[in-house]
């Protein structure tokens, strides 16, 4: 795969990520860390229990997930996972059934010796117009990847 040579422009959007959430998401998703009892997440009785809800919830760590596989497509595997960050503030609880949009706006382009420094301002939604996380993620762009000055 050839490097893809980007602009950034400070206000503009990266394409968005929009994901739905069911149970057996979430539980595959527990799952995937070798626990197999019962949580919040995965039983309804033990979140009624723990969290006071009428149902589970999805861990935060879905959303993170989530907003760092957004930045990974916009800026690529290769830069992503060299130079990238994410800080992601949870808001609203997460629910089986929610269908969360992740989108984020370029909120500064900074030049260093290497490339350029870009940073996301993100925010997950769901289909109510709740907004659910808030947070910034970014990458350090190597000059490779950008435009000839």
């Amino acid at each position: 795969m050839g490097r893809e040579i980007k602009t950034f422009t400070i206000g503009d959007e990266i394409p968005s990520l929009i994901k739905n959430m069911t149970q057996e998401a979430i539980n595959l998703f527990e799952g995937s860390s070798g626990d197999t009892g019962p949580s919040q997440f995965t039983d309804e009785e033990t979140a009624k229990g723990v969290l006071g809800t009428s149902g589970t919830v999805a861990s935060g760590r879905m959303s993170l997930t989530f907003a760092i596989e957004m930045l990974r497509r916009y800026f690529g595997p290769d830069v992503y996972n060299q130079r990238g960050t994410m800080d992601l503030r949870f808001l609203r609880p997460v629910r089986p059934g929610d269908s969360i949009t992740f989108s984020g706006v370029i909120s500064s382009v900074e030049r260093e010796a290497n490339g350029s420094r870009v940073q996301i301002e993100i925010t997950a939604t769901n289909q109510k117009g709740d907004t659910t996380a808030v947070g910034q993620g970014g990458a350090i762009v190597p000059n490779a990847y950008l435009p000839e000055e």
